[in-house]
């Protein structure tokens, strides 16, 4: 039985440790830390007693990967399925504005929904649509040239129809501004969202905290499958010998008996493994998210979640005895105090719910410096395949070229290419 050794236990170390143990190999994943799920987890608050994430995530019908690898670890029922297009988003005073998707087939019903969208005019939802319908015939080479911004500018988006749909989409789907990010990726984006069918445009959230609806899932997934998982192990260094890594050298011990390594890790945490592994050209610059859960006396939200028009904040997702506030694209924010963040918060939530101060019991901040990076055309030319120069080293991880921004989705796609990368490897060789 073929070994391989896979290095990070995020949405990429799972999967590809998945799809391997299923293809029945040994399996051995090694995490630093004390936990699974890398930039996606949750963990108990001890002064609430609540379970709450690191970071609120928002997946989609058109996740693919992610859904499939959902369904595999028999995840499905710790997840909320949208059977159609449905977001509320909020103006000042709590006006609200609803996007829907209607009851009739597809493609009609997001057409109509889109037409009954009111936080723009009617003309302006008649500019979005034709931008939309649009979508196939753009030119993949022109787009590479150009960031959004200059994209939906050519494509006749004023600002009102940027402020209260474009931008909303582009902050949730590629965490940074329109002015940085890659056309070409955003488009991609919009056709599985829009050109795909009905449900590829819905909203999946999770039901319970990310490690109670995925980590736990994948882990027991590994080691039904005779897997192992060890944590808080960190790996130093790797002993290369004819283009093959002979060892892997790790906090605790020197590791030999293996055939394959994937390694998950990111890019500045694999060259300090590996420092001749990447393309000096790929420079990944990192946009943050802010988390900001706030625990209330008294919730008067009903809906499990609202995007935010013109706002600091983005989103806030609501689980009853407290609300998850979302700020994307947050790198201005980070050298701000716990304070001045809360005072911001709290402002642009008084401004926009029913929820005032006196109603707030406590709050928590948690800052993901490097959430995501910023998917540029520069980037994306970049980025490593799986495979690398090392005969028994795979890559993965939502950095890798999946061509994807960086996503759970793109995470889950990385891991499954290199699993499956190194299966079709040992077939061949037999």
């Amino acid at each position: 039985m073929k070994k391989c050794i896979v290095i990070g236990g995020g949405f990429a170390g799972l999967t590809s440790a998945v799809y391997l143990a299923k293809a029945g190999y040994n399996v051995e994943l090694i995490e630093a830390s004390s936990k699974l799920g890398g930039r996606t987890y949750s963990f108990l608050d001890k002064n609430t007693n609540t379970i709450i994430d690191n970071g609120q995530h928002i997946l989609m019908g058109c996740y693919d990967e992610t859904l499939k690898f959902i369904k595999l670890i028999k995840a499905e029922d710790n997840f909320h399925f949208q059977k159609r297009l449905r977001v509320i988003f909020l103006k000042p005073n709590f006006e609200t504005l609803v996007l829907k998707s209607s009851l009739v087939f597809y493609p009609l019903n997001l057409l109509i929904g889109l037409l009954n969208y009111k936080a723009i005019t009617f003309i302006e939802r008649i500019k979005l649509l034709r931008f939309i319908l649009m979508l196939p015939f753009f030119s993949k080479k022109k787009l590479e040239r150009m960031n959004v911004s200059e994209w939906l500018k050519r494509g006749h988006q004023n600002d009102n129809i940027i402020k209260a749909f474009w931008g909303i989409i582009a902050v949730g789907a590629l965490n940074t501004n329109i002015e940085k990010a890659s056309a070409r990726v955003f488009a991609d984006i919009l056709k599985k969202i829009f050109l795909r069918g009905n449900s590829s445009a819905t909203i999946v959230l999770p039901a319970y905290g990310l490690s109670e609806s995925y980590c736990n899932h994948a882990q027991k997934f590994i080691e039904e499958n005779k897997g192992q998982i060890i944590l808080s192990e960190t790996i130093q260094s790797f002993e290369i010998e004819n283009e093959k890594v002979k060892s892997i050298i790790t906090s605790n011990r020197n590791i030999t008996d293996f055939d394959f390594i994937i390694s998950t890790v990111p890019k500045f945490a694999l060259e300090k493994i590996l420092p001749d592994a990447i393309d000096n050209k790929l420079n990944i610059n990192y946009s943050s998210i802010l988390s900001v859960h706030i625990w209330l006396k008294e919730n008067p939200l009903n809906e499990p979640f609202y995007g935010l028009i013109d706002s600091t904040v983005h989103w806030i997702f609501n689980h009853g005895t407290h609300i998850t506030v979302v700020i994307s694209d947050a790198n201005e924010l980070l050298e701000k105090s716990k304070e001045e963040i809360y005072d911001i918060v709290i402002h642009e939530i008084e401004k926009y719910t029913k929820i005032k101060r006196e109603l707030v019991d406590q709050y928590k901040i948690i800052k993901e410096k490097r959430a995501t990076f910023i998917p540029s055309n520069d980037i994306m030319k970049y980025r490593p395949s799986s495979r690398t120069k090392l005969m028994n080293l795979s890559l993965a991880g939502d950095w890798t070229d999946t061509s994807l921004p960086s996503t759970i989705e793109s995470a889950v796609k990385s891991g499954r290419t290199a699993a499956e990368n190194i299966i079709s490897t040992v077939v061949n060789e037999d």
